[in-house]
């Protein structure tokens, strides 16, 4: 009876690696140490030279453009400078007219002047309104005291109370527009009598006449600015 003898297993053989000569195992498909590929291939990317011709061409095309709008640019500026060097026609001369006389020209119509419009006399500007024949006059500017005596809403009314409280002798009697005047209310024409410095001697007067007037007030009278 024959034996069967079992084959010896077979021997293992050590793998190293390529790059590093380092020691592999029997699984490992990468090296540790260098992190060379041992047992797998890294296949290379498809089509980057297609990729990388449309790239090339958009380049050229995008540097084709650029030229084109250079020159187009110069174009319209050299366009620019031929208007702007285009001399400006000169302007006509206007012929001669003949002076008035000469043969062909025409002779002047006399013009009418216009007759001169008389110019209305000027107001006396007394610091209030016109005063009546024989009332008294505010000086100009000036500030004082006076002795008010009554007052009315119209010119005529106020100047025919000045000539009656006149008539009866009480002294510088007159009429003047309170809008002239930034111490008086508006709208209204006062009757006034004298002008005076202080207020005492307003006072002092007021007490000789006020029998004559039928009353007053002493009144400190500032003209409007």
């Amino acid at each position: 009876m024959s034996s069967v003898e079992t084959p010896p297993p077979p021997t293992s053989v050590e793998r190293r690696c390529p790059r590093c000569d380092a020691t592999l195992s029997a699984e490992q498909e990468w090296c540790l140490e260098c992190g060379a590929a041992v047992g797998t291939r890294i296949a290379e990317p498809r089509g980057w030279r297609v990729s990388l011709a449309i790239v090339g061409v958009l380049l050229a095309l995008a540097l084709i453009a650029v030229v084109l709008a250079i020159a187009e640019l110069s174009r319209d500026a050299e366009g620019v400078q031929e208007v702007a060097g285009t001399p400006t026609p000169a302007a006509a001369t206007p012929a001669a007219t003949p002076a008035p006389g000469e043969e062909g020209g025409a002779t002047p119509t006399p013009t009418a002047s216009p007759l001169a419009t008389p110019s209305a006399s000027a107001t006396p500007e007394s610091g209030g309104a016109s005063p009546a024949a024989g009332l008294a006059e505010w000086p100009e500017g000036k500030t004082a005291w006076t002795i008010v005596l009554n007052s009315s809403g119209t010119q005529e009314d106020a100047e025919r109370l000045a000539g009656e409280l006149a008539a009866k002798g009480v002294p510088d009697v007159g009429v003047i527009d309170s809008d002239d005047f930034e111490s008086l209310g508006p709208d209204s024409f006062v009757i006034f009598s004298g002008t005076y410095d202080s207020e005492s001697e307003a006072q002092a007067a007021l007490a000789k006449i006020r029998d004559q007037a039928g009353g007053g007030s002493t009144r400190r009278i500032v003209p409007a600015k």
